[in-house]
């Protein structure tokens, strides 16, 4: 048998959507945690955990009718972990500039996903804790840039919301200005709602993330902690970039430094 991802998808693909069986697979992405493909008018996510895309697809149809900007609505999840929603349009905007109302409409986006009741999604997203303090154990980059990190970490917050959690330029699709939908929702949890404005200031910059705030309402006493965790997660994009080649990522976090190590820049960077 098949254990790849192109076969748990074609197989899928056959139990649920024979129509589509036959259609030619075109791979969409990759990340850490699954593979994307294309058929027809379909995304074939594969991961590893059919457990956790089940508890996906439930999430996303309890948001879909909620939030004022577009998710996946799941038309299955298989048992050999594939999730499958029709595709949406746009394209993400990894390495692109946001559109003029795109700070609105995210800090909406995410006021709107913030206040689901965490009891609502108790069988379906995890609670994680968000410590600053463990996001050091495996942090790695240019040393002057590691020691800014570890110079300034934030207390741990016990402020806790249903957040995507991973809301960073290549979960946001664009198209003509507009954003048509947000995407992978895998890392979804009841955690610090720091941690969705930390990648939003990560890949847009600090003018973006003050919007957002505005839009939102405000999350008194978070500046540290979203700084830290944009921080890191720059670093982390940094160094999957280089691994992985995807010199997207790479570049991104690069420019990405001019504001989140503004002292450190360019003579902290490799």
């Amino acid at each position: 048998m098949d254990h790849s991802a192109h076969g748990r998808v074609r197989r899928a693909l056959r139990r649920n959507a024979p129509a589509l069986a036959e259609e030619p697979l075109r791979r969409l992405g990759e990340g850490l945690d699954n593979v994307a493909f294309v058929a027809g008018d379909m995304v074939l996510r594969a991961a590893d955990e059919p457990e956790r895309v089940y508890r996906e697809a439930g999430l996303l149809a309890l948001l879909a009718p909620r939030l004022p900007l577009p998710v996946p609505v799941p038309r299955f999840a298989d048992g050999e972990g594939v999730l499958a929603y029709p595709l949406l349009p746009g394209r993400p905007l990894l390495g692109r500039e946001p559109g003029a109302g795109a700070a609105q409409q995210l800090g909406r986006l995410l006021r709107a996903l913030h206040s689901v009741d965490p009891a609502e999604v108790a069988a379906l997203v995890p609670v994680e804790d968000a410590d600053p303090g463990e996001w050091l154990s495996e942090l790695a980059g240019p040393p002057a840039l590691v020691r800014a990190v570890r110079s300034a970490v934030p207390a741990r917050s016990g402020q806790r919301a249903l957040c995507h959690a991973d809301l960073g330029a290549e979960h946001v699709l664009e198209q003509d200005g507009e954003i048509t939908g947000v995407i992978d929702w895998s890392d979804a949890a009841v955690t610090d709602p720091a941690l969705d404005f930390a990648r939003l200031y990560r890949d847009f910059g600090p003018a973006f993330l003050t919007t957002a705030l505005d839009v939102y309402g405000g999350l008194p006493g978070a500046g540290p902690r979203i700084e830290f965790f944009a921080r890191c997660a720059a670093l982390e994009d940094l160094v999957y970039g280089l691994e992985s080649g995807r010199a997207e990522y790479a570049d991104a976090a690069r420019r990405s430094f001019m504001w989140l190590f503004p002292d450190a820049e360019p003579a902290g960077t490799p």
